[in-house]
C-alpha cells in the first residue's frame, strides 16, 4: 500500500491542512488523522475521504478510524485572498428572455450557477443577484439559504454606488446582509461585486 501517496490525494480534499496514515503489520489501516481549518464540517470532509478511499484505492472504512482536528485557518496556513471571487459574468439575450451564468472562484476552484427569465431591468437584478447567490451556496455546500432582496443606486459623494440587500434563513434564524460596489462602466457587475461584499464577511459564520 502507497501510504505516502494516499496521503498526497487526501490532502487534496478542500479545507485539509494536515493528513497522517497510520497501518498495522499487515498494511491494514489503523487510523487517519486529519487537521483541517473551520471552513468546512467535519460531516462532509469525512464523506470525502470515504469517497477518495474507494474510487482510488478501494478501501473501505471505518469511519470511526478518522480523527479530524480543526483549528482556525491562520494558525496553520494564511491564505494570500480568502474571499470568494467573480471570475466572470455572461449574458445570453433571447429576446424576451434572458440567461445570466456566473463563475466565483477561491483558490483556483470554481463555483459556477445560472438562471433565466423575462428581459427586463428589475428582473434582471434579481436574476443576476440570485445567481450569484447559488454559486455562493454551491462553495458553502447548501440549498436555498440565500435570497437577492432589493438594489437601488445611490449617490455618495458625487460618485455613484449599487447598494444591495440579502436575506438569509439557516438553522430558523432570519437575517438581512447589505452589500455595496461602486459602479464603474457596468451597473450588473457592480449589482454582482455588491452581492458579493454583502456576503463574503458572513460566509464562515456559516455552519455548513
Amino acid at each position: 500500500m502507497n501510504i505516502e501517496k494516499m496521503e498526497n490525494y487526501l490532502k487534496k480534499i478542500r479545507s485539509v491542512q494536515g493528513c497522517k496514515v497510520v497501518i498495522d503489520e499487515n498494511e491494514n489501516i489503523e487510523e487517519i488523522h486529519i487537521v483541517s481549518n473551520l471552513r468546512r464540517n467535519p460531516k462532509q470532509i469525512l464523506r470525502d475521504i470515504e469517497a477518495i478511499l474507494i474510487s482510488e484505492f478501494d478501501i473501505s472504512i471505518d469511519y470511526k478510524k478518522v480523527s479530524i482536528a480543526q483549528i482556525k485557518g491562520d494558525t496553520v496556513q494564511q491564505e494570500s485572498d480568502p474571499r470568494l471571487k467573480i471570475k466572470s459574468i455572461e449574458y445570453n439575450n433571447n429576446g424576451s428572455n434572458v440567461e445570466v451564468r456566473v463563475v466565483l472562484e477561491k483558490c483556483g476552484q470554481a463555483y459556477e450557477s445560472s438562471m433565466s427569465g423575462i428581459n427586463t431591468l428589475s428582473n434582471i437584478n434579481r436574476i443576476l443577484g440570485n445567481t450569484v447567490l447559488r454559486a455562493v451556496e454551491k462553495f458553502c455546500q447548501v440549498d436555498d439559504v440565500f435570497v437577492f432582496e432589493d438594489a437601488r443606486r445611490v449617490t455618495l459623494s458625487n460618485v455613484e454606488v449599487m447598494v444591495v440587500s440579502i436575506s438569509s434563513q439557516l438553522k430558523g434564524r432570519e437575517e438581512i446582509y447589505t452589500g455595496s460596489a461602486k459602479i464603474g462602466n457596468d451597473a450588473n457587475e457592480a449589482l454582482a461585486r455588491a452581492t458579493m461584499d454583502s456576503i463574503n464577511r458572513h460566509i464562515l459564520q456559516l455552519t455548513l
